[in-house]
């Protein structure tokens, strides 16, 4: 399953950037930028990922349900 790890505002829920899955780094880049964009803003950001069929999920859920497993 091709996903999409983007960095969004909590608030607005904006994306502020995105890193494809592919990369072995993307989920590290992606808690990155998160921790540097509340440090130069002030606002809260969340890592979500964006699934090959535009399904949202928290990083929680798309690791429960990763190769299709589900607890």
């Amino acid at each position: 399953m091709s996903a999409i790890y983007q960095v969004i505002e909590k608030e607005s829920k904006q994306e502020q950037n995105f890193y494809d899955s592919r990369l072995p780094q993307a989920l590290a880049w992606a808690k990155d930028c998160k921790r540097q964009m509340k440090a130069l803003t002030g606002k809260d950001y969340e890592v979500v990922v964006k699934t090959s069929d535009n399904q949202i999920l928290s990083l929680k859920d798309y690791d429960n349900t990763l190769g299709g497993k589900t607890n």
